[in-house]
């Protein structure tokens, strides 16, 4: 892990711990925190345990950047037609609100405006 003893002093720092606190927090010895350190060889069990110590998600020892992909296939499709029904169904509320304020049974007042629309 690049830059691993660098983003752990930061990580420290920020939380107010000390490097033998953290040790004693995930029962380790500080030899043998050093030496896990030095030799850049740390479990992912530790490195999940140092995390939740420090409150810092798992990627900020990682450097792993999530990677947004578009969804592809049935997915797209579905995503797609969900978004056209919705757009579908606002527009015949709109139409119904507007052919009930018509009808004079109907006191239109805008919902954008936060007033909610009563029947006379």
């Amino acid at each position: 892990m690049k830059n691993f003893s660098e983003k752990l002093k930061k990580a420290l720092k920020a939380k107010g711990m000390t490097q033998g606190k953290l040790c004693e927090e995930i029962g380790m010895s500080m030899d043998g925190f050093k030496r896990m350190v030095d030799a850049d060889n740390i479990k992912v069990k530790t490195l999940e345990q140092i995390c939740e110590v420090l409150g810092v998600p798992l990627n900020y020892f990682l450097e792993i950047e999530p990677v947004k992909t578009e969804p592809v296939g049935f997915w797209k499709r579905l995503i797609e037609e969900a978004t056209m029904e919705a757009q579908n169904w606002k527009i015949r509320a709109y139409q119904l609100e507007e052919q009930l304020s018509k009808s004079g049974n109907f006191k239109y007042v805008s919902r954008r405006h936060g007033v909610l629309a009563s029947v006379a």
